[in-house]
């Protein structure tokens, strides 16, 4: 007997919902945002080109320039022909001119080739290909109390989907929100946002682009993001110069001396100036090291500063309506100035310290002027005055990023829609739900309602029917929508609800923790906060494998009333039909919903659809018997 189908196989021979589950604004709006980055990939990738071949000529221009140079230059010197010597001269100031050239070019070869491996990752997401994009696997605890179980992070999730993130900022506030519920009004400000941002694709890829363009990031992964701590390191050290004497030396010190030395032999004795260098020499000697530990904790960061004034920049010319896009700008000038007005000032003062590279011009004018003291002296200046403005800064740029990327989703999937957050009493309301993680062309949409604190869903089927993918769908597109993101669906109502789960549980060899163990610290999660305010949604699949039958329906139906009883809302997933009684029992507190399977001309396929009441049917042996395993049938098994 033919084996069972994989999941892509049985995704793409399932058939299309009968009630379309994309408005055509949707797809629309999904269309647009694909042409634009087919478009703005292939114009990319023809200007790199052009780029590319321009290089190539002037690496010959450049070569033929030194080449015809270095003959001239050496036929004059020999043979004492002025002439051919200036020609010589001149044809290495061309040979210089080309090499400036080259290496613009080379940069604006780059930079086509960061935007286009942009739009190329961005319709990779739109397609669902996932794989070395970015996991967000270290931002969220291992032990979270829903991470792992609805693919929040790791390879190809839900994270994977969304980050656009190029900061470590932008980062841990994406995965901040989707982990940690926000409340109503911090939820409809960021939808707000989302649905702006939705519509700007060229803002959101600049955003990218200067976060890359400095580390000419040209690979088709995205690359580590910047991180902010070793900056804010920086600017949070403690003054070596400002606010202590030798501040007032390092200004007075070089004007007495170079005074006293252009007096000296006239006005006064030879070699007045020399008390007055000696002393500014050995302050200067003393503070040496100080000056060189942050001459390199700033130059190591120049990279930083450059792509973040980048970042800045694009969203301080962004000219923004949503008022949560208003307000984060507003934080960026906070201080009365603009951050990159501010970045500037700080570039061009550590453009003054690069002296320090310049061999015995270095020696003297330090020695003279005590030059790496001064820019010290300014730069902790700056310190001061901007310093404590970074991390708000950085804050901001982060939510941006966040923002954007939950836009991402609106923007490109046609069944993307904001839901409406409920209030706590209201269920959980979906028509054409589907998983954020199925390509458009392979999902089956489902209409579900969960009435309310204190009812559940229990949902039966055949192995591989889609209960768990089903689960998995709701618990994403509660995290989604309770970070202020979009879910798919037409239509969707999504309380402020405390989401727990226990659907992908693990032994642990290391830990000495049987599979049972680990369900079980995992139900604590779920069960230990449930009195608290918002009530618990919970997600839970197959609970208690780890024992026998028995066992495991007593302990199952005990879980459950516990739950309900404390007005926590919910759906569990099981095999063990003999749950479904808890719909008569508790009067319309359990609603029954099944998957089941079509076995036809030897081959199983799933339809995935979501169906009233109980399964009446097994997979399990026909499985086992496709498998090659002879098990004795059963005239029952249907």
């Amino acid at each position: 007997m033919p084996a069972p189908k994989s999941e892509a196989e049985r995704s793409s021979s399932s058939p299309s919902p009968s009630t379309p589950s994309s408005s055509s604004e949707g797809q629309a709006r999904a269309d647009r945002t694909k042409q634009a980055h087919e478009k703005a990939a292939a114009v990319a990738d023809g200007l790199a080109k052009g780029h590319d071949a321009r290089a190539d000529q002037l690496s010959f221009a450049r070569l033929g320039s030194f080449f015809v140079a270095a003959v001239a230059l050496a036929y004059g010197i020999s043979e004492r022909v002025l002439a051919a010597g200036i020609a010589g001269v001149v044809g290495f100031v061309v040979f210089g001119i080309f090499v400036v050239i080259h290496a613009r070019v080379i940069e604006a070869r780059d930079r086509q080739l960061v935007r286009k491996g942009i739009h190329e990752r961005h319709l990779r997401r739109q397609a669902i290909e996932l794989l070395d994009l970015p996991t967000g696997k270290d931002l969220i605890p291992d032990d979270h109390v829903y991470a792992s179980d609805i693919d929040l992070t790791g390879e190809a999730s839900l994270f994977s989907r969304l980050d656009v993130a190029h900061t470590r900022r932008g980062q841990l506030a994406l995965a901040s929100w989707l982990s940690t519920p926000a409340s109503r009004e911090v939820i409809e400000a960021r939808q707000g946002a989302v649905a702006e941002l939705a519509e700007l694709i060229e803002l959101r890829v600049d955003l990218e682009a200067a976060a890359l363009d400095a580390v000419a990031s040209t690979s088709d992964k995205a690359p580590a993001p910047l991180d902010d701590r070793p900056f804010l390191d920086f600017v949070r050290r403690p003054p070596a110069i400002m606010g202590k004497p030798v501040a007032i030396a390092a200004v007075v010190f070089p004007i007495v001396t170079m005074t006293l030395w252009g007096l000296s032999g006239s006005a006064l004795p030879v070699g007045s100036w020399l008390p007055t260098f000696i002393i500014q020499s050995i302050v200067a000697w003393r503070l040496e090291e100080k000056v060189r530990e942050r001459h390199h904790l700033l130059v190591s960061r120049a990279r930083f500063v450059e792509s973040f004034r980048a970042i800045l920049g694009v969203a301080e010319r962004a000219q923004f309506k949503a008022p949560l896009l208003v307000e984060l700008q507003g934080r960026l000038k906070a201080s009365g100035k603009t951050p990159t007005a501010e970045l500037s000032r700080l570039e061009t003062w550590a453009g003054f310290f690069e002296l320090r590279s310049q061999g015995l011009a270095h020696f003297f004018i330090n020695l003279f002027l005590m030059w790496d003291v001064n820019v010290l002296l300014q730069i902790e200046r700056w310190v001061s005055r901007a310093g404590k403005e970074v991390e708000h800064w950085f804050e901001a740029i982060g939510d941006l990023e966040a923002l954007a990327s939950l836009s991402n989703v609106l923007s490109q999937d046609p069944d993307a829609i904001l839901p409406t957050i409920g209030d706590v009493d209201d269920g959980f309301c979906a028509e054409g739900l589907s998983h954020p993680l199925l390509p458009p062309g392979k999902r089956v949409a489902n209409d579900l309602a969960i009435e309310g604190p204190g009812t559940a869903l229990l949902v039966t089927g055949s192995n591989m029917a889609g209960k768990s993918t089903l689960l998995r769908a709701v618990g994403a597109s509660i995290a989604l929508a309770l970070a202020g993101g979009p879910v798919l669906a037409r239509k969707a109502v999504v309380p402020p609800v405390r989401l727990r789960a226990s659907m992908r549980i693990a032994d642990s060899l290391q830990h000495g923790s049987s599979y049972f163990h680990a369900e079980l610290a995992r139900l604590r999660t779920v069960v230990g906060e449930a009195d608290a305010s918002p009530p618990i949604f919970f997600l839970l699949d197959e609970l208690l494998r780890g024992t026998n039958a028995r066992a495991r329906h007593l302990g199952a139906r005990a879980v459950v009333l516990h739950l309900l009883k404390r007005h926590a809302t919910g759906m569990i997933a099981t095999h063990d039909v003999a749950l479904s009684e808890l719909e008569e029992e508790l009067a319309g507190k359990v609603k029954n919903v099944h998957f089941t399977d079509v076995f036809k001309d030897g081959e199983m396929t799933f339809d995935y659809r979501l169906q009233p009441g109980v399964v009446r049917t097994s997979n399990a042996l026909r499985l086992l018997q496709m498998a090659g395993i002879d098990v004795e049938a059963d005239d029952k098994l249907t």
